[in-house]
């Protein structure tokens, strides 16, 4: 019966260590303990049962007497029953939720509407509604392809309508009509292109067809949306491609360094020629020689008179050059030319969050090329 009893209730095993035992137990006995099993070993442990509702008072009592816990476990029936009731629980929660997220995916639940302008959403979704099709109507009882009919019919000022359900939402995409002037813009939509080479990391379409997903890596130029969409008959319908895409955006600053220069510089000194003209006929030519092998040339035209009778004089300075070669080894410049590049990058990168930077140096044949990236989260 004593068995019975042990296996029915909730007690707990115990397994201590440390001296002074007797004490211990006799002290818990006095306080009404109730201690079962005991079985005391050479190595100073001992193992005993105790109820479950008297392990506050056991604990205290060991840790006065300095004896250290080295195993605790749960036994009974009834501490069974606990661990039963509570895995099963939890069981049929996960498989409820998982019954009514199948079920949820059977219903739209919200209406969203893009490429209005005039129209608002809230006529569109009211003439919806007069239809039969408003939140936490079933999926399957809506025919996308007669529901477009009807809404063209209804909305006399919509030119194109597409309806698709994408998770619980039912997305229709409109087309207003236009009149006058605005007829010249039907079907000539441009693709919404990359403004900077970068990798994608958010989408948010409005309008038309991606072309990119996240993750992928563009380049400037490259086209995002296609102007246009495909309705539930199949047909290739033209939008205006709008669409808010997130990117790493790698703006670039480049330099590149020659070791072996050629330069022309300027010595100093100069020759300078007055010609006059009168009615744009020469009166007097200055003919100096001009000795330098080379230089440069710079021409002022000055007004002598600003009678009906104009003289001019144009004069001409021939300015000496001499070619020379450089020779700059890469690693004396080379803190200035990555600072000049990382200027150019952050030139390019202001007004943006900055999300890492870094350079790179390539060298052909003594000619060298240095990237400094600045790297920013921003708009496409």
């Amino acid at each position: 019966m004593k068995k019975f009893i042990f296996e029915f209730n909730h007690n707990k095993k115990y397994k201590i260590k440390g001296v002074n035992f007797e004490k211990c137990f006799n002290n818990l006995i006095k306080n009404k303990i109730k201690l079962k099993n005991i079985k005391k070993n050479d190595d100073n442990t001992a193992e005993f049962y105790i109820e479950k509702n008297s392990e506050k008072k056991l604990k205290q009592e060991l840790n006065k007497y300095n004896i250290n816990i080295l195993e605790e476990k749960d036994f009974g029936l009834i501490f069974f029953l606990k661990s039963l009731i509570f895995r099963v629980g939890l069981i049929s929660s996960i498989f409820i939720c998982l019954v009514c997220l199948i079920i949820s995916q059977m219903f739209v639940f919200k209406i969203e509407v893009f490429g209005n302008d005039k129209i608002s959403k809230n006529e569109i979704v009211s003439c919806l509604n007069t239809l039969g099709v408003k939140s936490f109507t079933a999926k399957s009882s809506i025919n996308k392809k007669v529901l477009e009919s009807e809404l063209l019919e209804k909305m006399p000022l919509l030119s194109m309508v597409s309806v698709i359900t994408k998770g619980n939402s039912l997305v229709i995409n409109i087309q207003e009509k236009v009149i006058n002037d605005e007829y010249q813009n039907v079907g000539n939509f441009s693709p919404l292109t990359a403004s900077a080479s970068g990798r994608i990391k958010e989408i948010k379409l409005m309008q038309g067809t991606l072309k990119v997903k996240v993750g992928d890596i563009v380049k400037e130029g490259d086209i995002l949306v296609e102007p246009y969409i495909i309705d539930s008959s199949g047909n290739k319908r033209s939008v205006k491609a709008e669409a808010e895409i997130i990117a790493e955006i790698w703006c670039e600053g480049m330099v590149t360094h020659y070791e072996n220069n050629i330069k022309t510089v300027k010595t100093g000194n100069i020759i300078v020629k007055d010609d006059i003209y009168f009615l744009g006929l020469p009166i007097y030519l200055d003919k100096k020689d001009i000795s330098f092998k080379e230089y440069e040339v710079k021409s002022q035209e000055i007004a002598l008179s600003n009678t009906l009778l104009p003289i001019t004089l144009q004069r001409k300075i021939y300015e000496e050059t001499k070619t020379i070669e450089e020779n700059i080894p890469f690693e004396n410049v080379k803190d200035e030319l990555i600072n000049n590049a990382k200027q150019i990058a952050f030139e390019k990168a202001k007004n943006n969050s900055v999300i890492d930077e870094y350079h790179t140096v390539r060298e052909e044949a003594g000619i060298f090329f240095i990237s400094y990236v600045v790297v920013v989260e921003g708009k496409l």
